[in-house]
């Protein structure tokens, strides 16, 4: 089961993901990043460190909603990437879609500093 924790750090919002990106869990992030998307969050940062196991289908939601962030001039960076989900972008060929960082100041740091 998946378990995701929402906090707003003025104009970015971070999802701080705890379980598995499973099929159960690929229904509570799109649910979560559609929520943030219909409130006008387009600078996201998803936090990973408790993802414990990454399905194909999760990397797409994160794809398909990165291209919704960026075409409202937003973006969707990584925190906390271990290497399974690490291996897994690079297997899939998207690794350079997505900036990662290792923690979440960082992550919110390149946002703040862009507005």
């Amino acid at each position: 089961m998946m378990q995701i924790e929402r906090t707003d750090h003025g104009n970015v919002t971070v999802l701080r993901l705890e379980g598995n990106l499973d099929e159960g869990g690929i229904d509570a992030i799109r649910s979560a990043l559609l929520e943030c998307l219909n409130q006008g969050r387009f600078n996201l940062v998803i936090n990973l460190h408790k993802v414990r196991f990454f399905s194909y289908m999760g990397v797409g939601i994160l794809v398909e909603r990165l291209r919704k962030c960026r075409s409202a001039n937003g973006d969707l960076k990584l925190v906390g990437m271990n290497l399974c989900a690490d291996r897994l972008f690079r297997m899939v060929g998207i690794s350079s879609l997505f900036e990662a960082y290792e923690s979440e100041p960082q992550a919110i740091a390149v946002f703040q500093e862009a507005a």
